[in-house]
């Protein structure tokens, strides 16, 4: 493109006037590039790293126009070059509220933000294809609540004591089933653990059960196998950090089936700090310790 600066007027300047207001600058959109413009269009590209200056070239231009993007104005995926600009910021600075790491929330697409937008979808029921549409900007708005004016999950809000933690299990009523030999292994575990907290805990696993389940109880499938995403049903993946308990409460709100109904993936072993393998019942007891205190801290 010609290069627009000082004295340029003309739809141009307007163009460019209305996408410096639209990411904080204070302008009149006259058409006119004048000191005013001249002096934003300098801040900006200091702002964007780009070489010192005050005209609008094509760096500078490509960079407006992905600065003055809203999230939602367009599809987002994993591409060569990675998408950037003030819609993937929000992206990012949404799912690290939800509880899904991005890295560095820099504005740029790339595939650390994609594994996280892979977690989201599969944790609200849709299908991971870690592609931004529609269908995941319909499931981020409907999280509005849970997201707007926070910050990230922080460590020690997902700290509690065994007192809460009895609390939260009188309050819980949920049914853990296990879809593979793992699964059900845990599942039988977590029932175990949470009745050695609290007596009256309404935790089960799916082999006490003599009846189908009340439409009131949560139903949370394990699973240490591949699960099919398209099914509808919120799939989670089991992790050790603070942001676990996050992604199981955006699951639960996001569960559309009556009763609700999750999925939790764990691996099939694991490894202590030493790098030995943990298998088996110790690795069993170890999920399950890890589940129960993460749909605690949900339910506290």
């Amino acid at each position: 493109m010609r290069a627009i600066g000082r004295n340029s007027r003309g739809a141009a300047v307007e163009d460019v006037q209305r996408r410096l207001r639209a990411v904080g600058y204070e302008l009149e959109v006259d058409g006119m590039y004048l000191e005013r413009t001249q002096d934003a269009v300098r801040k900006f590209r200091e702002a964007e790293k780009l070489p010192e200056g005050d005209t609008v070239d094509d760096r500078t231009w490509a960079a407006l126009v992905d600065a003055s993007f809203s999230l939602g104005d367009r599809m987002l995926y994993l591409r060569m070059p990675f998408f950037h600009g003030c819609d993937v910021r929000s992206l990012q600075s949404i799912l690290e509220v939800l509880g899904f790491a991005v890295g560095d929330s820099d504005g740029i697409f790339g595939a650390h933000t994609e594994h996280a937008l892979r977690d989201f979808q599969a944790s609200v029921g849709l299908v991971d294809d870690g592609i931004a549409g529609n269908t995941t900007y319909d499931a981020i708005e409907r999280l509005r609540h849970a997201w707007e004016g926070k910050s990230p999950t922080s460590a020690e809000s997902a700290h509690m004591g065994f007192a809460r933690a009895a609390e939260a299990l009188e309050k819980m009523e949920a049914c853990f089933y296990g879809l593979d030999e793992i699964g059900r292994g845990v599942a039988s575990r977590v029932a175990n653990l949470a009745h050695a907290t609290s007596d009256i805990a309404h935790v089960m696993s799916a082999d006490a059960l003599e009846a189908f389940p009340p439409s009131t109880m949560l139903m949370v499938g394990i699973s240490s196998e591949d699960v099919d995403p398209s099914g509808g049903i919120p799939i989670i993946e089991l992790s050790t950090d603070f942001s676990f308990s996050k992604r199981i409460q955006i699951a639960l709100e996001s569960a559309q089936t009556t009763p609700k109904r999750v999925i939790i993936t764990v691996p099939r072993h694991g490894t202590t700090e030493a790098g030995d393998e943990v298998v088996g019942e110790r690795w069993e007891q170890h999920v399950a310790v890890v589940l129960l205190d993460a749909f605690c801290v949900v339910f506290s």
